[in-house]
């Protein structure tokens, strides 16, 4: 099976990110830029497609890549990765071992000052919806035909540089959930992810939780309020917002949601 890295990734002006990436394989770069223009460049591992443009938005910069792919297996990478060696054999196996899977989620170790403060790692097993709104997109591998078959792409309106703050990731799962296809977990770690910063997360400030209320509107539109008020009352991070205030904000930004097309320009 062939395997391909798609970079969602900005103001990169050559092809050196893969190298900082560690990629060893094929990869697509989408990189968001001052122009637009397409560029190849072969290495000893394959060959690296950079394709730049003048747009913005996280979800845009993923569907540009997917749709510029022609591997059997798809990666999903942002530019504060960095695989480890034998990542793309070990993807490929994963996927000859877990022979019904369409989408493997798999784990990652979080660096912040060059030091693991946090291994991310799943046992394997069968995703559900109950167990897979917690993943980020940079642990998601799938098959690229099931997603092309079932017209799966990342909605455009949510992550870094949207509308809203994120949740891109969560979207993208719970739609390849409802349109049938088969999400398991695995043991294996990519490799290590930066968080030395972060592109959009600024704090867990009034538009954190409006935004939160749009993303949980459009994951879970039956039943909005009941998981507004479930966030809102067992959120655990610090924030100077209190319980009542947060849910004011959070219920604000479900009912600015009520008309947010689920999955992006699917209806």
């Amino acid at each position: 099976m062939k395997l391909q890295v798609l970079v969602a990734t900005m103001h990169q002006t050559d092809h050196s990110v893969a190298e900082k990436m560690n990629i060893r394989c094929d990869a697509v770069i989408a990189n968001q830029a001052s122009d637009d223009k397409i560029s190849e460049y072969d290495t000893e591992y394959g060959t690296l497609k950079m394709i730049t443009t003048s747009t913005r938005g996280v979800g845009l910069n993923r569907n540009i890549a997917l749709l510029a792919s022609d591997a059997d297996i798809v990666v999903f990478g942002d530019d504060d990765m960095c695989y480890n060696d034998d990542m793309a054999e070990s993807v490929i196996k994963a996927f000859e071992e877990l022979h019904n899977a369409d989408v493997i989620i798999f784990g990652a170790d979080m660096v912040k000052d060059s030091t693991v403060f946090e291994e991310r790692r799943c046992k394997r097993g069968r995703l559900r919806l109950w167990n897979s709104m917690k993943f980020g997109t940079y642990r998601i591998a799938a098959k690229r035909n099931k997603l092309v078959d079932q017209n799966i792409t990342f909605h455009q309106r949510f992550g870094g540089g949207c509308e809203f703050s994120a949740g891109e990731d969560s979207i993208f799962i719970k739609n390849c959930l409802d349109r049938g296809l088969k999400l398991y977990t695995h043991e294996y770690s990519l490799g290590t992810c930066c968080k030395d910063t972060s592109s959009w997360f600024v704090g867990y400030n009034e538009k954190y939780f409006y935004d939160k209320g749009v993303l949980v509107r459009t994951l879970f539109p039956k039943t909005a309020y009941l998981m507004a008020l479930y966030f809102g009352i067992n959120f655990k991070r610090e924030t100077d917002i209190k319980v009542f205030d947060r849910l004011k904000l959070i219920y604000s930004g479900v009912r600015g949601g009520k008309k947010m097309i689920p999955y992006g320009d699917r209806k």
